[in-house]
């Protein structure tokens, strides 16, 4: 005995073969989607840990690369000083008028650049100290402040230890008797050839005595 095969049977069967077919098709694309972000995470997370390496890293040179700018920058502004102070005693000493002009000039340039980086300095060396505390504490060296004086400051403080100094050497001369004047030449040709005595002097007074047994 047969039963009758309804019409829509057919059709049926083959939407749900396409509908199972889809299904699985969309289940391997998200497993293998799935597994892609995992694989990405991973990739991140490794990137992260190199990235902190490199941080730390940079830490390590931006300390170093401060220091030396430090350094740098305190060598600048003692240069700057001699330089001025030289070009002050070079004017104490010049004549003519427009030599002393284009000295003063020289000067001004010379004093601007000194008062930029010694502000610099300053910066850097307060850098160096706050931001690198436990560093500061194993470096031996401590950069101190540098305080840059003007122009007419420097000049009056050369001028009277200029004026001091010629003082000293009056009074030397009108009362220093000829023994004295004797005495210090020998002296200054002592200490300019670098000569020693063959005899070690007496022990004076002051001088410490070390007891044979």
């Amino acid at each position: 005995m047969f039963f009758p095969v309804p019409k829509f049977l057919p059709i049926f069967l083959t939407v749900l073969a396409l509908l199972s077919s889809g299904s699985f098709a969309f289940a391997n694309e998200g497993g293998g989607h799935g597994g892609g972000e995992k694989k990405e995470e991973g990739g991140e997370k490794k990137e992260g840990g190199g990235e902190e390496k490199k941080e730390v890293k940079s830490s390590e040179e931006s300390f170093s690369v401060v220091a030396a700018r430090v350094q740098a920058l305190e060598a600048k502004v003692h240069s700057g000083k001699e330089e001025l102070e030289k070009l002050i005693e070079e004017k104490q000493h010049e004549k003519d008028p427009a030599k002393v002009n284009e000295i003063v000039k020289q000067m001004l340039g010379i004093h601007k650049e000194l008062e930029k980086n010694a502000k610099e300095y300053d910066q850097q060396r307060a850098l160096l100290k706050y931001r690198y505390p436990e560093k500061g504490q194993t470096e031996k060296r401590e950069y101190e402040r540098i305080d840059v004086k003007s122009i007419e400051d420097m000049e009056t403080q050369m001028s009277l230890t200029s004026s001091v100094n010629h003082t000293l050497r009056k009074v030397r001369t009108q009362y220093e008797t000829a023994e004295d004047v004797k005495a210090r030449e020998e002296k200054k040709n002592v200490e300019g050839h670098g000569k020693k005595s063959s005899k070690p002097s007496s022990p004076s007074l002051t001088d410490p005595v070390i007891l044979k047994k």
